[in-house]
């Protein structure tokens, strides 16, 4: 969709329109999702042969060049803990199939893998996702591309997620701003007028007193102090008219921004498979449970 330039106004009716169009009712889902980084796991699953697969219970891990307890594994590589200290981050595709295998069955891993939320919480809309997270791992190459995308996927999925939770509020924000916005320059436009009727009562005095009108002096000194002051007052409205316009193109952008995201993150999960709406109306990513493609990947090795 189009964003709004900095600086300038959105319609508040436009706002009114997109808050209209989010879907309200099942908002709640949107902290029941965002709970994925704190990701669940399910007691067993069964591989492609037919056997119990329990998920794993441990995270150390023994690579050929380093070996320490695994605490993040996300799209931007995998983070070892040795001793009380952190080690560089490992890129998937820097290690062995072997070494993959194992990473498999830690327990960090394993959760980052398979699962986005609690599952008792899954819907109907969850398992449309899963079964288009198990087409794209399917389809997938080597292990370590498998894994790499699944975890870019699910990044993406939880920034679409938070830009939802944001959205309602910064529209709320925007649609607040532009209608103080617009009481101020209405404020603006009725003190310019007055500035002007004040400024032609002050020629009209300095005409009379020019003719020598009784008592025209007088009138001329308390014209132009009316027009001084309804100067002033003007000056003030103008740095109010400032202020809110700011606040307003702030808010507009910031919705502009949310929206903008969801939708090029809309179009980076089609890419892969994974549908998503890209405008208006929303819904938040439900909890998934993707553990069976995973386990058949480790009962298969």
């Amino acid at each position: 969709m189009g964003g709004t330039p900095h600086g300038a106004k959105s319609s508040p009716v436009l706002v009114f329109a997109l808050m209209k169009n989010i879907n309200w009712p099942v908002w709640s889902l949107v902290v029941m999702a965002l709970a994925a980084g704190a990701q669940g796991q399910s007691a067993a699953t069964r591989g492609r042969d037919g056997r119990a697969c329990e998920a794993p219970t441990n995270d150390f891990l023994a690579l050929s060049h380093a070996s320490g307890e695994v605490r993040v594994l996300d799209s931007k590589g995998l983070l070892l803990e040795s001793k009380d200290v952190y080690l560089p981050r490992i890129q998937l595709l820097d290690l062995s199939q072997v070494e993959l295998e194992a990473l498999l069955e830690t327990k960090t891993a394993y959760a980052a893998l398979t699962a986005y939320g609690s599952l008792q919480l899954t819907n109907a809309q969850s398992a449309v996702i899963e079964n288009q997270l198990q087409q794209v791992w399917r389809r997938g190459g080597s292990l370590a591309e498998k894994m790499q995308t699944r975890l870019e996927i699910m990044a993406d999925l939880r920034e679409y997620n938070y830009d939802l939770v944001f959205l309602p509020g910064s529209m709320a924000a925007a649609s607040q701003y532009d209608a103080q916005a617009a009481a101020v320059h209405d404020q603006v436009t009725n003190r310019a007028a007055i500035v002007v009727t004040a400024a032609a009562q002050v020629d009209m005095a300095e005409q009379e007193r020019a003719y020598g009108v009784a008592d025209a002096r007088l009138a001329e000194r308390q014209a132009r102090e009316t027009y001084q002051e309804m100067a002033a007052r003007l000056e003030r409205a103008n740095n109010q008219a400032l202020v809110a316009n700011s606040q307003a193109a702030s808010a507009n952008q910031q919705a502009t921004d949310y929206l903008a995201n969801c939708a090029t993150i809309s179009t980076r999960l089609a890419s892969h498979g994974i549908n998503v709406p890209a405008v208006p109306p929303f819904y938040p990513i439900p909890p998934l449970t993707m553990q069976s493609e995973v386990d058949a990947e480790r009962t298969a090795n």
